[in-house]
């Protein structure tokens, strides 16, 4: 029912009233009428270090809320998703899952970023709202009943490096340098082991902070050291640790993973980016895949620039959530339900099976950025 707050209503517009709640008001018995629009979330770093990544998703978050409206929307009613900014910070993602729950009232929220997913899950869970994220971090859907990555986790980048050092590149001694955060200490723990049971040695393992500028410290101990390849892991940091990495003189093939194709890792590092070898989920412009070729033009044309795996990502993600309330409303249970039941679902991203823990795997290939451009290295 309607509630009117702060000021009585005086009997002059009781009739103006009746009249109102008659549109937009109650149903039968009390209950609501029909709304006209579904409402989800998405809690993106639309700013802050991460930024980059959220304009990419939120662009394809737009063109599957297009094309799902286009196609008669969730049972006839349009789809609505409201983007809050996370400023690629933990507390604000808090802040803006709470007001997604408690005034927007969403069924489902789409995020990335694992710190970020790890503070908004108890939210989520707590008041059984679906949570949809692409953090890389191993582990994160099993935190919770009612959180699904529909993104290949760290884990598959880490073991296709791993391969990648033996097979295809052939090296002997490896450094890291790595963000001190959970992911960052996941993936050296991880690589170092599995490259050490291959025969390959860490020479060197050293941690920086997430707001850290200078890293010739580190990058001093790593050279000496003398490592035949140098394996970075940050966001936009990874730029400058080529930078100041080529100006200490250190020589190293580079390693890193899909953070290499943020715009500022090339901008920042230029030349010193050439020759980086990283590994990325499988997604492909030029793929010639029927489902892409549909997707990458209406990309190029409504952006200025090809699409690349976070927006399809997010796309495959939205339309995913749009097929699971069209089938199973906004009970939650329900909704579970089906999301666990989707199996070679045809993604932008790649042909999507979900696990019984709400995770997915999905193929990663190595890539190589060659005067500014990326490209495809090893699959």
């Amino acid at each position: 029912m309607l509630r009117v707050q702060k000021r009585a209503i005086t009997w002059c517009l009781v009739p103006v009233l009746a009249m109102l709640l008659a549109v937009v008001g109650c149903g039968p018995k009390g209950r609501p009428a029909a709304q006209r629009v579904v409402t989800i979330g998405a809690i993106l770093p639309m700013t802050g270090q991460a930024s980059g990544y959220g304009k990419w998703m939120q662009r394809g978050i737009e063109l599957a809320v297009d094309d799902i409206n286009a196609a008669g929307g969730i049972s006839g009613q349009k789809l609505r998703v409201i983007v809050e900014d996370s400023k690629s910070d933990n507390r604000a993602g808090v802040d803006a899952a709470n007001k997604l729950i408690t005034i927007d009232k969403v069924p489902v929220i789409m995020t990335t970023l694992t710190g970020v997913t790890q503070s908004i899950i108890p939210i989520t869970e707590r008041n059984k709202v679906i949570l949809f994220t692409s953090a890389t971090a191993p582990g994160l859907t099993d935190r919770g009943r009612y959180v699904f990555r529909n993104a290949t986790n760290i884990a598959n980048e880490v073991d296709r490096m791993v391969a990648a050092c033996k097979d295809d590149l052939h090296l002997e001694k490896v450094a890291i340098i790595y963000i001190n955060n959970p992911v960052g200490l996941w993936v050296r723990d991880h690589f170092s082991k599995s490259f050490a049971s291959g025969g390959g040695k860490v020479v060197a393992a050293e941690s920086f902070q997430p707001d850290a500028t200078d890293f010739r410290t580190q990058l001093l101990r790593i050279k000496v050291a003398n490592p035949d390849a140098l394996y970075i892991l940050g966001y936009q940091q990874n730029g400058l640790i080529m930078k100041q990495a080529r100006e200490l003189g250190i020589k190293s093939q580079f390693l890193g993973a899909t953070d290499c194709e943020l715009p500022d890792v090339i901008k920042i590092a230029g030349p010193a980016a050439n020759g980086v070898i990283y590994t990325k989920a499988s997604f492909e412009a030029e793929s010639g895949d029927a489902a892409a070729n549909s997707f990458v033009p209406r990309y190029k044309k409504r952006y200025g620039e090809d699409p690349e795996v976070y927006g399809a990502t997010m796309y495959d993600a939205t339309r995913l959530i749009a097929d699971a309330l069209s089938a199973a409303g906004t009970d939650p249970a329900r909704l579970r339900a089906h999301i666990l039941s989707v199996r070679n679902y045809p993604g932008i991203s790649g042909t999507t099976t979900f696990l019984p823990n709400g995770d997915v795997r999905k193929p990663v290939v190595l890539k190589k950025i060659d005067n500014g451009k990326y490209l495809l290295f090893a699959k």
